[in-house]
């Protein structure tokens, strides 16, 4: 208990750091779902998974937009991600899940990287005060930090990898036993469970890049080295792909079939490399985002991949960099230090993009060149630097003898000039330069000036994690107010059409058709029962994009086949459209002509309102959700039966208990993207079962 006692003081002092940075959250004053990919996708994704957990299904069809996809399919809902589960089960309810505990989620998370990177510090032996440091400095500033904000899903994999590396860690530093291996492949999996692919990526590359020097340093003769290399990545790499298998079971069936969003351009076919242009252009750290490091808000990048680490932790990791080999650190920092500059190297070079031409390397490598956004190689730059932060304040008493004292007049009144000129910022030029610019400098210059001071060296470490807390408190990680207007459940508050749409759930289809885009509820069927044409996700169906692609006006015959027969509009779309109702400045209509959800295959051609009629007592839906549908059907005659939902693998169709064959509906000269099965003439239980996870 005593050897254990200075690791629960280090834990108290992470946590109190957490809740002063997350205090706004904690008191539900502050939130991270108001930002666009938040709002419209991890939102309204939890949203459904609590409410679908509760109702006693995994939700891996999404019935209620774009015409129906696989939920689970493109990664980012997380539907597999044990703790998503346990959080929904425990904080949801069949009605969904408050974006409070969402908020908490993110926090639970932002402890667990906490808590990971300190023993990521401790097991390379830094001192406490120095993996403090960098725990701090790795999960509250640059990309994990401004990630949290952004995409849950990537933010939720990035607290996983100091995890990651810390049992890479244990096994070459503590003792080798492969099953540290084994537990780093397993938290490398639960980043692919958690919702993406580029921070198990990013991990996998800094596990490797760790895994080989240990093996070079230590090698025998390089065929040796090679061998136990690979062995030992192979053991963590194939870890991950058993944990994550049913991810990636549902994700290889739905990625062949889909197109992926590439910004700028649209929808791309999946596997297919970006042109080297977007991948070298696109989404990559500038020069002018460099003045990021001195402050959060001089240049805020694309997609927020943010450099700044703090002022104190900057001016200690530029003095480490430069100064470490003047310094007498151990055989195993040393080690470290070459490690770290290796990570940094590689992600400085890749965040560059075109400006250097390591791009071209990269861009040669198979399933890396198919995702963009070098920027967010920013999180190797993170990861290096805090961690040479710690190092610094790991040997900051050698710093001083070694670096400091050099020239210790001229260096203490150049030190004193600029906390004057800083202390006259703080207090006179408020207005022009914000605290939380000027503050952190102050705090930077104080910091060595006191340093400077004879015999100032016990408690330097730990008035550094002090200093670093107070810029924390200062330039705070992203989060939004929770009096915005785009709060999710003020957002997406019920509202009377929202009550009637629901009334025609499992019937109609609504298209969106504004002008103004922030005011489009895009995935608002996973939060209430509306079926919409389309929704808001990184990939989409290729069928059916394919579909939809061909005539997007409101009143298109594309539009008719979809079954939507309500659009919501803040214009005039067609004067033809009936006007049903309208909530500030929102409207309603009802569309002149649509298909019915079902139909036969003779009646095509014919008025919407007239197929209805005709089938009114002969087509009766008994059953619909997302997993399952069941439709009692009267067949006067042998005909065939087209359903206006995505022909898609997995699916299965019983009539009368006996498997039927479902094929893709022709129509016309259309793309083939509905369902239809042919009946006999006679009474029929027909059922739609998705996989074996529907109810028998």
């Amino acid at each position: 208990m005593k050897r254990r006692l200075p690791d629960i003081y280090a834990y108290a002092v992470l946590l109190y750091a957490a809740f002063v940075v997350l205090y706004a959250i904690f008191t539900g004053e502050g939130t991270f779902c108001v930002q666009w990919d938040n709002r419209h996708q991890a939102y309204p994704f939890f949203y459904k998974l609590a409410a679908s957990l509760h109702k006693g299904y995994l939700p891996v069809w999404d019935a209620n937009t774009y015409g129906g996809k696989s939920f689970t399919g493109e990664i980012q809902p997380g539907i597999f991600y044990p703790i998503n589960i346990l959080w929904c089960l425990l904080f949801g309810s069949g009605n969904g899940i408050d974006v409070y505990y969402l908020d908490m989620l993110v926090a639970f998370h932002f402890l667990i990287c906490l808590i990971g990177m300190y023993h990521v510090g401790r097991v390379f032996q830094l001192s406490r005060a120095g993996s403090v440091a960098a725990s701090l400095i790795f999960t509250f500033t640059s990309a994990v930090g401004a990630r949290a904000n952004a995409q849950t899903c990537i933010f939720f994999g990035l607290t996983l990898l100091p995890w990651v590396i810390y049992f890479i860690g244990k096994y070459y530093l503590a003792r080798k036993n492969k099953k540290y291996l084994v537990y780093s492949g397993l938290i490398a999996g639960g980043q692919i469970l958690a919702g993406h692919i580029q921070p198990f990526f990013h991990t996998l590359l800094i596990a490797g890049i760790i895994i080989i020097f240990y093996e070079v340093t230590q090698r025998q003769s390089w065929k040796r080295c090679f061998q136990a290399a690979l062995l030992k990545f192979s053991l963590v790499f194939l870890s991950a792909l058993i944990i994550s298998l049913p991810q990636l079971y549902y994700s290889a069936e739905y990625l062949s079939h889909c197109y992926r969003m590439v910004t700028p351009t649209p929808f791309e076919p999946l596997g297919h490399k970006v042109t080297l242009y977007t991948y070298a252009h696109s989404l990559i750290i500038t020069f002018s985002n460099l003045l990021n490091f001195f402050g959060r808000s001089y240049n805020v990048p694309d997609d927020d991949n943010q450099l700044y680490m703090g002022i104190l932790p900057l001016f200690l990791f530029i003095i480490y960099l430069v100064k470490n080999r003047s310094l007498q650190i151990t055989a195993r920092h040393s080690e470290l230090t070459k490690i770290l500059f290796i990570i940094l190297a590689i992600g400085v070079l890749s965040i560059l993009g075109y400006r250097t031409f390591f791009y071209l390397l990269l861009y040669k490598i198979p399933f890396v060149n198919a995702v963009r956004q070098l920027g967010r190689y920013v999180i190797l730059i993170s990861f290096s630097a805090s961690l040479m932060a710690g190092l610094a304040i790991t040997y900051i008493s050698d710093l001083k003898e070694r670096v400091l004292l050099l020239s210790s007049k001229k260096l203490f009144y150049a030190l004193l000039i600029l906390s004057l000129n800083a202390l006259y910022l703080v207090f006179a030029q408020e207005k022009d330069i914000p605290m939380e610019v000027s503050v952190p400098f102050l705090l930077g210059f104080l910091y060595f000036m006191i340093l400077m001071r004879p015999g100032a060296v016990r408690y330097m470490p730990w008035l550094a994690v002090f200093f670093i807390g107070v810029d924390l408190s200062l330039n705070k990680v992203n989060y939004s107010s929770a009096q915005s207007e785009f709060y999710p459940s003020r957002y997406y508050a019920r509202n009377k059409m929202i009550d009637f749409l629901e009334t025609t759930y499992g019937k109609y289809r609504v298209a969106f058709y504004m002008d103004d885009i922030e005011r489009v509820r895009r995935n608002i069927g996973d939060i209430y029962a509306i079926q919409t044409k389309y929704g808001y996700s990184a990939t989409v169906n290729e069928a059916y994009y394919n579909f939809i692609s061909i005539d997007d006006r409101p009143a298109s015959e594309i539009n008719d086949l979809l079954n939507v027969k309500y659009i919501i509009s803040d214009g005039r779309p067609d004067p033809a459209f009936i006007c049903i109702d309208s909530i500030d400045g929102l409207r309603l209509y009802e569309r002149s002509n649509y298909y019915p959800r079902v139909y036969w295959k003779r009646q095509l051609g014919m008025p919407g309102k007239e197929i209805e009629s005709e089938n009114k007592t002969a087509i009766r839906q008994l059953v619909y959700s997302d997993l399952y549908q069941k439709i009692e059907i009267d067949c006067p005659i042998a005909d065939t039966l087209i359903i206006s939902e995505n022909s898609y693998p997995g699916w299965k169709c019983y009539d009368n208990k006996r498997r039927i064959e479902i094929t893709p509906a022709v129509i016309k000269n259309y793309p083939p993207l509905f369902r239809s099965i042919v009946l006999d003439k006679g009474h029929h239980i027909v059922e739609f079962r998705y996989l074996t996870l529907a109810p028998p």
